[in-house]
């Protein structure tokens, strides 16, 4: 089996991992720096709740504007009620609109040119951004090679069924166990999630 050299360098590193890697087979890591807002949008939904109930409310929304992308004027004329109607909580709906006014700001520019701290201050100043969408964002946007996220529980649940952390310990053991894959974190991470989904 063909594998990536990000995949071949976590093989050799890591017993646990090599086999979830061998089970999975290579994958394909394509992030997508052109839709920033699509992906922040699909980030918000997923937030809190399962892959497959994130991804229903996504594509009913991209039906109900018949696009394949999201952009910040399909909600520029929208409130925060009639976002909600999507299925979405009041936060998340708020979230949303928030991130459809900064878009359409005339001083906008690409969040992929930011470096990592002004990305974080820039994102984080909306509301219901937290450190994972960020992190998410890097991953599927900006397309860093090297995130993990903690605060993901798909990824604690995988490390836990490969037994590389015990259940229940600390978060920051989930962190200190993955620094071991840096560079390649994030390639670690997809794995890991293809592994729960």
């Amino acid at each position: 089996m063909k594998f990536s050299k990000e995949e071949e360098y976590l093989r050799r590193l890591d017993k646990k991992l090599k086999k979830l890697i061998d089970v999975n087979g290579h994958i394909v890591f394509k992030p997508n720096k052109k839709n920033q807002f699509d992906s922040l949008t699909a980030i918000v939904i997923a937030q809190f709740i399962s892959t497959s109930a994130a991804n229903t409310i996504y594509e009913n929304i991209k039906d109900f504007f018949n696009t394949k992308y999201l952009s910040a004027k399909d909600f520029q004329n929208l409130k925060i009620n009639q976002i909600k109607k999507f299925g979405l909580s009041q936060n998340k709906a708020r979230t949303i609109k928030e991130l459809s006014e900064i878009f359409l700001d005339k001083n906008f520019y690409d969040l992929t040119k930011l470096d990592h701290h002004e990305m974080n201050e820039k994102l984080l100043s909306v509301f219901g951004i937290g450190p994972w969408s960020v992190n998410m964002f890097e991953i599927f946007c900006s397309g860093n090679l090297d995130i993990f996220s903690s605060k993901d529980a798909g990824l604690r649940s995988a490390m836990n069924n490969y037994k590389m952390i015990k259940s229940d310990s600390d978060w920051n053991k989930y962190d200190e166990y993955a620094k071991k894959w840096s560079p390649y974190r994030t390639i670690a991470s997809l794995h890991l999630w293809k592994s729960v989904d």
